[in-house]
């Protein structure tokens, strides 16, 4: 067998096994027809993988989960903010209801 050849397969199979363990360990978000994706808990765009950022509807708002694990809606706590003036600020629209605030 070739050294190079050698030497490769094992970095080969080690980022083979990389990408399937991150694939296997994504979130799991559904995937609409037009390909965006939707928090499955919250309802929301996803906005980062695995979905600890999303999108507030009808707002030009994005949250970040502060309790990625939950998987019930009434016990997410969102951080929700939006760029005004060149600097972050917390978003002016609320959640829908069951959604927690930090």
């Amino acid at each position: 067998m070739n050294p190079v050849r050698s030497a490769a397969l094992p970095l080969t199979m080690m980022a083979a096994g990389l990408l399937f363990a991150s694939l296997g360990s994504g979130s799991k978000a559904l995937a609409d027809p037009a390909g965006d994706t939707t928090d499955p808990v919250t309802g929301y765009q996803c906005v980062s993988q695995g979905c600890m950022t999303v999108r507030l509807p009808n707002a030009d708002c994005i949250c970040v989960k502060q309790n990625p694990g939950a998987e019930d809606v009434r016990k997410i706590v969102l951080a929700c903010s939006t760029k005004q003036d060149g600097h972050w600020v917390a978003c002016p629209v609320k959640p829908r209801y069951g959604i927690s605030e930090r």
